[in-house]
């Protein structure tokens, strides 16, 4: 977890708190919702949904090649609603080229406790040289 980072911050009093492994060429974290993240009652946001996607998806570039990255794009499909059940969800992204490179196309998904896909996703991702906030998508 980095410092003041809003999806996995130590130090960041409302982050997600959530949580990256390696799970082999794919980046994985749990999320377990409250219900301050709620959307429709009994519901996540959508918006929360698609953070813990975008974090993980970024997070890829990290756990592949040591790099950071930021979203160029995302385009996301809600499959099905994910209740607000205390229950820790799954969230995978990867990517089909894994050379390391600038741009590259990240897919990702939100699971369910019971295995079902509920959010899919997929995006632009470009990496950040370390010590640098400037990009080009």
């Amino acid at each position: 977890m980095e410092g003041e980072c809003f999806g996995c911050g130590d130090d960041n009093p409302i982050s997600l708190g959530l949580t990256f492994s390696r799970d082999g060429d794919r980046c994985v974290a749990m999320f377990r919702p409250l219900t301050q993240h709620r959307g429709v009652p009994g519901f996540l946001h959508g918006g929360l949904a698609a953070t813990v996607l975008d974090e993980t998806m970024a997070s890829l570039g990290f756990m592949l090649d040591g790099v950071h990255c930021v979203t160029a794009t995302l385009d996301l499909k809600y499959r099905k609603p994910v209740p607000l059940a205390n229950a820790e969800l799954r969230i995978e992204s990867w990517r089909d080229d894994l050379s390391p490179k600038r741009r590259h196309r990240v897919y990702g998904r939100l699971l369910l406790a019971d295995g079902t896909v509920a959010v899919e996703a997929s995006g632009i991702f470009i990496s950040v040289p370390a010590g640098s906030m400037s990009w080009q998508p």
